[in-house]
């Protein structure tokens, strides 16, 4: 049994697997570990695997050992990124978790959170890049921010899609440009790879799975079952 643990910026997912099979998992704010705690104590898991766009603190505040997901980690997929030291270890992980569940097809990987990420591997398990642009939040808050007049608003889908106020035209403006450019993106992949799997993640994931037509898989766990695969993969080569 495997305990996962993802630190992002602001918060923590967790999720207990029994081999490929999520048991459990959750989310907690940063540095708040009662919830994975428990979870330790529940399942007993044999190992723990963390990830973390965070330095880690020099004391171990869980309790319990745990495994890092560091550059020197071996992977069920070839990067073939040009600077594989910036990459993002959610970007992998994510694009681990594409192998695991489309194991013979290429695969993009959408992760729409802060940012909206694309990420390309092929059949055979080659990972090239992609592409990183703003997300809908970041959308928002830069009409604001670079602009005098432009309100600072939150994120509320509108209906339709003409804008008749400030407001819904900046919604409008977000929603139809981020639906536009993920379009776009998927019709560039799907020339360039046959028989791709679209996956898509993240906190926005829903709002595109909606709006979206083509087929797309959703895959909110998708991170934490990418973590878990790196993590068999690697206890693979140690038996």
């Amino acid at each position: 049994m495997n305990g996962i643990i993802d630190i992002g910026n602001t918060s923590v997912k967790w999720a207990v697997f029994d081999g490929e099979l999520l048991i459990e998992s959750g989310r907690m704010p940063y540095g708040e570990w009662k919830s994975v705690q428990k979870a330790h104590a529940r399942y007993k898991p044999d190992n723990w695997f963390m990830s973390s766009v965070q330095t880690l603190p020099v004391t171990n505040e869980l309790g319990f050992e745990y495994e890092v997901f560091d550059l020197n980690t071996a992977l069920p997929v070839t990067i073939r990124y040009t600077t594989p030291s910036t990459l993002g270890k959610d970007r992998i992980a994510a694009i681990c978790g594409a192998r695991h569940v489309f194991p013979a097809s290429a695969c993009l990987v959408i992760d729409a959170g802060s940012c909206i990420t694309f990420d390309i591997m092929d059949e055979k398990g080659n990972y090239f890049g992609g592409s990183i642009s703003p997300g809908i939040e970041m959308r928002l808050k830069a009409m604001h921010t670079y602009t005098e007049k432009l309100p600072l608003l939150s994120w509320e889908e509108p209906d339709g899609f003409i804008g008749d106020t400030t407001r819904s035209s900046m919604l409008q403006g977000v929603k139809q440009g981020v639906l536009g450019e993920t379009l776009y993106q998927i019709s560039l992949y799907e020339e360039k790879f046959p028989g791709l799997q679209v996956l898509i993640t993240g906190g926005d994931a829903s709002f595109f799975e909606k709006n979206l037509k083509k087929g797309i898989f959703a895959a909110p766990n998708l991170v934490l079952i990418g973590l878990n695969t790196i993590l068999q993969y690697k206890q693979s080569l140690n038996a």
